[in-house]
């Protein structure tokens, strides 16, 4: 299972990932539009890179009434049927990271990984967004 990783120390704020993500959901740059935000704090002296984690236990899944969130058995990515959904904001509550938002047509959005090849790690020039792959633990 794949997932986006943001470390702070690289991202410059330049938001060249905004762009990217923000034009393959939206067709134009818009930064409300992205999949992923950038925190900037301290006056913009620490840019933090937000992104979806795809969760082990999702909360936006289990808070969706009409089950129009799924994970993909093969890649692991936490998907919302656009057409399954209602609008109703459930799992945009239920998200701890706000990474769910609203899309122009107001359903609810979320990364997907660009089915497999994330354009934000293509067009992040710092290095400061990966895809890691979550191992599992195990004890022995």
């Amino acid at each position: 299972m794949k997932y986006l990783k943001g470390v702070f120390d690289l991202c410059t704020g330049c938001e060249a990932c905004l762009l990217a993500c923000s034009n393959r959901a939206a067709g134009g740059y818009s930064p409300r539009a992205a999949r992923m935000k950038i925190l900037k704090e301290k006056e913009n002296i620490i840019n933090r890179p937000l992104v979806c984690t795809q969760c082990e236990n999702p909360f936006c899944l289990h808070s969706c009434p009409v089950e129009a969130i799924t994970r993909d058995e093969k890649s692991g990515v936490v998907l919302i049927n656009k057409e399954k959904c209602t609008s109703c904001g459930n799992c945009m509550t239920a998200c701890p990271d706000n990474m769910i938002t609203w899309d122009l047509n107001k359903k609810a959005d979320k990364c997907d990984l660009c089915e497999g090849n994330p354009l934000c790690v293509q067009y992040c020039f710092p290095g400061a967004l990966s895809v890691v792959e979550k191992v599992e633990v195990t004890g022995k």
